[in-house]
């Protein structure tokens, strides 16, 4: 008997050795979800506050501000290739009427 209780209390310091062990672990994850709680709460911060209330909308802003752009130049393409091609009528008319008062000043002199 004296064998199987020294055994025992054997068993018993071990095991009071696992519980200090275990205490500390617990203290630790302890720390560890304290951390997590925070983290948490950042995340949320940066999804709702940053995303949802400022990039977002600053977002469909410039969204907004492209498209109004961009509708207005495909707006304007047309008028933009009628005014080169009366630009490159006006220029034959001015080399046309240049030549022509060359000539009549030729002939004046």
């Amino acid at each position: 008997m004296d064998g199987v209780e020294s055994r025992l209390d054997g068993v018993e310091s071990r095991l009071d050795g696992v519980e200090s062990r275990l205490d500390g672990v617990e203290s630790r994850l302890d720390g560890v979800e304290s951390r997590l709680d925070t983290l948490e709460h950042d995340v949320t911060v940066i999804k709702v506050d940053m995303l949802e209330n400022n990039v977002i909308p600053r977002l469909n802003t410039i969204e907004q501000c492209y498209l109004d752009t961009s509708k207005r130049y495909m707006d304007k393409t047309e008028e933009f290739e009628n005014a080169i091609a009366d630009i490159s009528v006006m220029k034959r008319a001015i080399q046309k009427n240049s030549e022509d008062i060359r000539g009549l000043q030729l002939k004046q002199a």
